[in-house]
């Protein structure tokens, strides 16, 4: 966990200005309020290969511009207790990313395990 919030500190000092959000409910009511795809990484706590993931996601130039102008990225974790859709209570592999319209629907197939920049890249211009 310390490693990801170091990460994470260093990805905000290097001014790119999405957030990350951590609430599911709080994510979705903002999605809908600014228009935007909803972006849910399904992660393990204390996951290395997660973390790698993530970090690969917040690090790509490319994909952080299309998040801040068509996405609220959002990160949720296993067996975490606040309420999502439940095709997401199903998943077994980690990290999954889903990406999820105003009405909770999901807009392309998710992607599992190791991402390429190109497909998150090719969901968010889905919209």
């Amino acid at each position: 966990m310390i490693r990801l919030l170091v990460l994470l500190c260093f990805f905000f000092m290097e001014g790119e200005s999405f957030i990350l959000e951590n609430s599911y409910s709080n994510a979705h009511q903002k999605a809908v309020q600014e228009n935007k795809i909803l972006m849910v990484y399904l992660t393990k706590k204390y996951s290395a290969a997660c973390n790698k993931e993530l970090f690969k996601i917040i690090n790509s130039k490319k994909v952080s511009s299309l998040i801040e102008k068509c996405a609220v990225f959002v990160i949720v974790y296993q067996k975490q207790k606040e309420s999502f859709p439940i095709e997401m209570l199903y998943t077994v592999q980690y990290p999954t990313l889903f990406f999820l319209d105003e009405n909770e629907l999901f807009r392309c197939k998710a992607l599992r395990g190791h991402m390429k920049p190109s497909d998150i890249a090719g969901c968010l211009k889905q919209k």
